[in-house]
């Protein structure tokens, strides 16, 4: 009796499934809710992404993950340099940047902290007014024997917004 049960319970939990959803078409459509995502979004580096935060929204864009010339780098590197670029509209509202906001992880999960201000020209921190952007370098000591496998958009407080993938 129990098995039966348990089996019918099974065969209406299988086809009551919650409704499929359609992904945001527009910004406009993607940034009309009232809350910001439960987690953080991801997409591979090159692409940008919608930011909704308590202050406005921003389209961010991290790319071209590159090592730096040594002669190019203004900290000198423990382990390699690599830079990636960073590009920030804000959309509305006002957009509060860092680059210390931005982090990356190696392949085995570990930080590793932007080395803000060894590559010019470089993401420091401001902010922006709706229509404004800001574009720069923002680079990675990596210790030897890593390498970046994403780069992650962190809030003030440390929680991730967005992850950008490497290849």
């Amino acid at each position: 009796m129990i098995a039966l049960l348990f089996a019918a319970v099974a065969a209406v939990a299988a086809c009551s499934g919650p409704a499929p959803t359609a992904a945001p078409t527009d910004t406009a459509s993607a940034s009309s809710s009232t809350t910001a995502p439960s987690g953080p979004q991801a997409a591979t580096l090159g692409t940008a992404l919608d930011v909704v935060t308590s202050n406005g929204t921003a389209s961010y864009a991290v790319s071209n993950l590159a090592p730096v010339p040594i002669d190019a780098q203004i900290i000198a590197a423990n382990g390699t340099m690599y830079s990636v670029d960073v590009s920030i509209v804000a959309q509305s509202g006002t957009t509060i940047f860092n680059g210390f906001y931005f982090v990356a992880r190696d392949q085995d999960g570990a930080s590793i902290a932007p080395a803000v201000g060894a590559v010019k020209p470089g993401i420091t921190s401001g902010q922006l007014d709706a229509g404004q952007t800001v574009v720069g370098h923002l680079a990675f000591d990596v210790p030897v024997g890593k390498s970046i496998t994403q780069v992650a958009l962190r809030d003030p407080q440390g929680k991730t917004l967005a992850i950008w993938g490497v290849g």
